[in-house]
């Protein structure tokens, strides 16, 4: 990034994938710090979905608050881009995530069950929008809790219809659908979600790939690296990140005011 004009970047990016950029934050997963032993392989004329769910869901995180600072690169429309992020949540509360490049600020976004919150630092301008606006928008008809689960990497079987579940020993692929969405889960050995895709009926996509999953002290176990992809049928973008640290059950500030003479956008 050195040597880049900051607002000739940030305006290479319309504001619609700038706020997909938030929605799409919230499927990076977090980690800390210990070896997964294999499991026995699945044994195909015996498992079922829900025992296979069980064993899964026994694995996810679970956590009252999490504080992470990120190193994350987005690839949009053939240019790829490097930046800083800091990520926290306070469960069924708030989502809130900073994001900087050399240093300095570029956008902070602030999500609660009710209200979706961007502040625009380079053009100084603001959005504020009803949560489910932003999901008529984007094609996201899912509730908070829903994508607070997402944000921590552990995608909930929740609610989720099971169509149909592939045993391909020692993997499994489950089946389903959510709402109004398509999801499916690719599972590894180890019990953990390798792939998670989730698609609705227009054809919007986030589709994310896990690796170096960790254990984070008695909450569950997180991948520390993400390849997240996002497709909302205009624009498609690639974001890896990295999770530098972490901190759990902490009580995290999240500061957010949207300063004086900031114009709001829609």
């Amino acid at each position: 990034m050195t040597g880049i004009n900051l607002n000739e970047w940030y305006n290479t990016v319309p504001q619609r994938s700038w706020i997909w950029l938030g929605m799409v934050l919230l499927t990076i997963g977090l980690g800390a710090c210990k070896t997964v032993q294999p499991k026995d392989e699945l044994p195909a004329d015996k498992m079922m979905a829900d025992e296979l769910i069980s064993e899964v869901s026994a694995l996810e995180f679970k956590a009252n608050s999490i504080d992470s600072r990120a190193r994350m690169e987005v690839s949009f429309d053939g240019q790829s881009f490097s930046f800083r992020g800091q990520i926290r949540s306070v469960a069924d509360s708030a989502i809130w995530i900073r994001a900087t490049i050399l240093g300095f600020e570029v956008g902070r976004v602030l999500m609660t069950p009710d209200t979706f919150q961007l502040i625009d630092r380079v053009n100084r301008e603001y959005v504020k929008l009803p949560m489910d606006v932003v999901g008529e928008r984007y094609g996201l008809d899912i509730e908070f809790h829903q994508l607070q689960q997402l944000l921590l990497g552990s995608p909930s079987f929740d609610d989720v219809v099971v169509r149909d579940l592939k045993i391909e020993n020692p993997k499994a692929t489950i089946f389903g659908f959510l709402n109004t969405f398509q999801v499916i889960y690719e599972i590894n050995k180890n019990r953990l979600i390798d792939k998670y895709s989730l698609i609705d009926p227009e054809g919007r996509m986030l589709y994310a790939e896990n690796s170096q999953y960790e254990l984070v002290e008695d909450a569950g176990f997180f991948a520390f690296e993400r390849m997240i992809t996002g497709k909302d049928g205009v624009d498609e973008f690639v974001l890896y990140c990295e999770f530098l640290d972490l901190e759990i059950n902490n009580n995290p500030s999240l500061p957010f005011s949207i300063p004086n003479r900031y114009d709001r956008v829609e």
